[in-house]
């Protein structure tokens, strides 16, 4: 990927500042969550006691969970278990989502695709505008009380294996298709939805029934992981994106929802959509939930052949960002990135330095 043009800052309110220090570790420094694999768990201890990360977020076997926690806890750092609900289980495989014929074929043309960055595809996150995109991965339908059933055993099974565990953070729950799922028992559902709703057209009782139990799902969840373990802490990242509402994730009642700001791939948000993504991620944080914070996520990859995002760049998104809100508060994926590349981890450290007085 080849870097547009990072000679930018954006002229946006600082007003909203204040409200990005989302608290994080036990000195009160802001919650800064980056997710990262299990691998040389050390150095990425290091490398966030180094740019001023208060938390890392990962999974793996019980026994590298056990040992991540123990590490980070030790030096000060709030550890997280990553837990992604994505099929695995054979007994789980016919709860798996369902698309359109439409959406299938789509699909199949992409995953026929040589180009690694497979023609602009965001993998995820918002298509670019004109563009017909699903996920790649399969994803299970949580309208299925076997699916929510087995994300509740997972869940117990590791905290209770992981007392050192500050939280668990959420990943992959959406729609493959980005709005909604077409298996019987979500259309059963959706159909009952829209008979409560006589009010609704068709296209928009499917739009909001996908939305609500998308939302009571991840909040269901949060309310589990807080009664089987109180204090635990709950964070998410808002993926895939529901394309309806890219930015629902205020609706959610987590402790830290990451929402994306700045995505990995070219064509690179501009920085007015990252200005007004970020405004919007901090200042509406608690419209539904006092105690939310928004965290404001940006993706980073490097020297990847799907992606290169250059220390210069992923510089001028975290100063558009500091203008919108501040830098309190903070996600990035992939962390790993910054283990393995001295400059980007440089670029981080010095955006982050709080600013002269």
């Amino acid at each position: 990927m080849k870097p547009a043009d990072v000679a930018f800052l954006v002229a946006v309110p600082l007003a909203l500042a204040a409200r990005s220090g989302a608290a994080g570790a036990a000195d009160g420094a802001p919650w800064r969550g980056g997710w990262c694999s299990v691998g040389n768990i050390e150095a990425k201890i290091a490398c966030a006691k180094e740019v001023g990360f208060t938390a890392l977020i990962t999974h793996g076997p019980v026994e590298r969970m056990q040992a991540f926690a123990k590490l980070a806890r030790g030096q000060g750092i709030d550890a997280y278990y990553w837990f992604a609900p994505t099929p695995g289980d054979k007994a789980l495989d016919p709860y798996r989502q369902v698309m359109s014929p439409e959406d299938d074929q789509r699909l199949a043309e992409l995953q026929a695709d040589t180009d690694p960055a497979k023609h602009g595809y965001q993998f995820g996150g918002e298509p670019q505008p004109g563009h017909h995109e699903v996920l790649e991965s399969p994803l299970l339908c949580f309208h299925h009380l076997q699916v929510a059933e087995s994300c509740r055993t997972q869940l117990r099974t590791l905290l209770d294996a992981c007392p050192e565990l500050a939280g668990v953070a959420f990943d992959y729950l959406g729609y493959r298709n980005y709005r909604h799922c077409l298996c019987e028992r979500s259309r059963q559902l959706a159909a009952e939805y829209r008979l409560a709703h006589p009010d609704l057209d068709e296209a928009t009782a499917l739009d909001r029934f996908s939305l609500e139990s998308l939302v009571a799902f991840n909040n269901d969840l949060a309310s589990f992981v807080r009664t089987i373990r109180p204090g635990t802490k709950v964070a998410t990242h808002v993926y895939p994106v529901f394309f309806p509402d890219p930015l629902y994730g205020n609706r959610l009642d987590v402790d830290y929802c990451c929402q994306t700001v700045a995505w990995f791939f070219v064509p690179y948000w501009s920085p007015e959509r990252i200005a007004d993504y970020a405004s919007r991620v901090v200042r509406d944080q608690a419209r539904y939930h006092p105690n939310a914070h928004g965290v404001p996520f940006i993706g980073v990859y490097s020297g990847k052949p799907f992606a290169d995002k250059s220390p210069e760049h992923l510089t001028a998104e975290l100063a558009t960002v500091r203008q919108a809100v501040g830098l309190g508060a903070l996600s990035i994926y992939n962390f790993d990135e910054f283990t393995r590349h001295p400059e980007l981890r440089a670029a981080l450290a010095q955006a982050l330095q709080p600013p002269p007085p």
